[in-house]
């Protein structure tokens, strides 16, 4: 239990870098813009994702937020994460209401300052690593803007940034998904959340059930087990 909740922990904190990854795999998609009106974006995205931006979320900010998140999930019954982790619901409602906290306390008295340590040391880290890559999410911005405003639009949106009310809109709007009064709203979904995921979760098994089974390596040609083994760098047949 304790390497299942590291696990979704990490998971959680690498979620910016995963949806990265996921705009990495938009880009083939991706329609270009008009060179004018994305001269016009530029400018405005450079006043909403100022510089340092993205090293101040993913750290200080994101440092602040994770805190009460981890505590509002360790709080939860173990059975929940279980549940939701596809276990069978007969031997889940069997459970008691032990909560994750509770049993941590028991297994691993320091459990909480571990968790501690990766956020205060991990999230820092993420935002330096992801601060590098400002100027192209800055850029990235800058093209959506064009793509989805008129120059007439931009010209209007340019101009209210430029008002004193503007720039501290402009210039604060990033930070909002880090705001507390936000972030408080969405911790209270999470219990709720998590009790609703195997349902959620019903709504692709039937579908999934559908599609063929994944195939073992016996039922593999030869050359598609020589292939694997190519790309394993490993027999494949020890790594099925």
């Amino acid at each position: 239990m304790r390497a299942a909740f590291l696990s979704l922990s990490c998971l959680l904190l690498s979620a910016p870098a995963g949806a990265q990854v996921q705009a990495e795999a938009l880009t083939a998609t991706v329609q270009s813009v008009d060179p004018v009106r994305l001269a016009k974006a530029k400018p405005i995205a450079s006043v909403i994702l100022p510089d340092g931006t993205i090293e101040k979320m993913m750290g200080p900010m994101m440092q602040k937020m994770m805190g009460p998140m981890m505590d509002g999930m360790t709080k939860m019954p173990i059975r929940e994460f279980l549940r939701m982790g596809g276990l069978d619901p007969k031997q889940v409602d069997n459970l008691g209401e032990g909560t994750v906290e509770e049993m941590m306390a028991i297994i691993d008295p320091n459990f909480r300052k571990r968790m501690d340590v990766v956020v205060n040391t991990m999230m820092p880290a993420m935002g330096r690593f992801m601060g590098r890559y400002e100027p192209d999410m800055r850029e990235g911005m800058a093209e959506a803007f064009a793509y989805r405003y008129t120059a007439a639009e931009l010209d209007q949106i340019a101009a209210f940034l430029k008002t004193p009310i503007g720039a501290k809109f402009g210039a604060g709007f990033m930070e909002l998904a880090a705001d507390p009064h936000y972030i408080g709203r969405m911790q209270k979904v999470m219990p709720e959340m998590m009790q609703a995921m195997p349902e959620i979760m019903k709504s692709s098994a039937a579908e999934l059930e559908k599609l063929p089974k994944p195939r073992t390596y016996n039922e593999l040609t030869k050359a598609e087990r020589d292939r694997l083994t190519a790309l394993l760098g490993k027999d494949a047949k020890k790594a099925n």
